[in-house]
């Protein structure tokens, strides 16, 4: 660990061994780091918690998503400690997310599109009024979408309707 701030000090510090405590030489600037870094521990893991940044090849994208992570832990921090000093009862670190994401994206969201492939061609509605297609031996042409007009437009199916006979 390098710094310009502490010099080449060591401090003697006890450790616990198996049986006995052990007294060994550390570097003030490793004492210190330890005595100070709790902070930086405490960042680090709700960072680490929530991630969404992704791999990415572009520089400025992970500094961009980095920054933005950290934009939100200190206002979590912010937001807590605003509420300890109101008196209020502060929130856990998922659940301020949870509130952040609620208001920036809103309770509704246009969800995605599952429709793959070519759309129907079927405008009639016949085929949704709840009438059980039953199989015949004989094909007939299909009521829905055959169109004996257009050539190449004639299409059988096997099954049909017994309420209606379509």
């Amino acid at each position: 660990m390098l710094s310009n701030f502490y010099n080449n000090d060591t401090e003697t510090i006890s450790r616990r061994g198996k049986d006995r405590q052990i007294n060994i030489q550390k570097p003030t600037v490793i004492c210190q780091y330890n005595i100070y870094n709790g902070g930086v521990d405490q960042a680090d893991h709700y960072i680490a918690s929530y991630k969404f940044s992704r791999k990415s090849l572009k520089w400025w994208r992970k500094l961009f998503f980095w920054m933005l992570e950290v934009a939100i832990v200190n206002s979590f921090l912010l937001f807590n400690m605003n509420k300890q000093n109101h008196g209020e009862k502060t929130i856990q670190h998922r659940n301020f997310r949870e509130i952040l994401i609620t208001e920036l994206v809103g309770h509704v969201r246009n969800p995605m599109s599952l429709k793959r492939g070519r759309p129907s061609s079927v405008e009639k509605e016949e085929r949704l009024n709840k009438h059980p297609a039953h199989p015949t031996k004989k094909s007939k042409d299909c009521a829905v979408c055959s169109n004996r007009k257009v050539p190449g437009g004639r299409k059988e199916i096997l099954y049909y309707c017994k309420t209606c006979s379509k």
